[in-house]
């Protein structure tokens, strides 16, 4: 079962409440929120076999506890080394996400007739860039709890089993975004006479951003994890 506190962060993401509200406004009121289901029990409905399989061999053979605690005389520079690496790569995209609205906003007279598609294209672009830069700096935070400590290597390996076992699920989702924006796109551009191209690019740098948060956040629990290892056993 997951904790209240799992469901609350959840549901509270950037990234769900923008489209729920792009939604509510597509369909011109607010949205009647499904019956709330269980965490675990909708990601059993996402597994298969396999996939129930490799997370069960990703898991310990024992219990937790048995794991020896002992931290590396290194973990507080993996500490540094990845809260660089997650700074880099945060900017990197951020700034990736401002240069491409900048450029959407600059070609706006050109594209007068092309609708959504070249904005499509850019949050495709966009999620193509965030992809492939987090999936690295997940992979390298992965190695670094490994080095830190057993019971942080097994951690590690979960996550790895995780990665690949809901990765292709994820794609699925983020890949909807856009096609749900090009309805935000058509309402905008029915009802305002005029800045309504500006706004859309606003919101859809607001969506990247939110969907920024969303993707790094496994990242960033590792990188609890290891912290608090690490000042546990200084």
């Amino acid at each position: 079962m997951a904790t209240p506190a799992m469901r609350a962060n959840l549901a509270s993401s950037r990234l769900v409440r923008l489209l729920s509200a792009a939604t509510a406004r597509d369909q011109g009121g607010p949205r009647q929120d499904a019956p709330r289901q269980d965490f675990a029990e909708r990601l059993a409905q996402w597994l298969s076999a396999v996939d129930t399989v490799r997370l069960h061999a990703a898991l310990p053979p024992g219990p937790v506890s048995a794991i020896p605690r002992a931290v590396s005389a290194g973990a507080k520079a993996l500490c540094a080394r990845t809260d660089a690496e997650l700074a880099q790569v945060r900017a990197a995209l951020t700034q990736g996400i401002a240069t491409q609205a900048a450029q959407a906003l600059r070609d706006a007279p050109h594209e007068a007739d092309a609708g959504h598609a070249p904005h499509r294209k850019r949050h495709l672009d966009q999620q193509g860039q965030m992809a492939q830069k987090v999936a690295a700096l997940r992979a390298s935070v992965r190695q670094a709890l490994s080095q830190a400590s057993p019971r942080l290597r097994q951690l590690a390996a979960l996550d790895a089993a995780l990665e690949q076992t809901l990765g292709g699920r994820e794609h699925k989702l983020m890949a909807a975004v856009p096609l749900l924006l090009e309805k935000r796109f058509e309402q905008l551009k029915r009802e305002l006479l005029e800045g309504w191209h500006g706004a859309y690019v606003g919101e859809m740098q607001e969506m990247l951003h939110a969907e920024l948060d969303l993707r790094l956040q496994p990242v960033i629990g590792l990188m609890h994890a290891l912290r608090s290892e690490v000042e546990k056993h200084p």
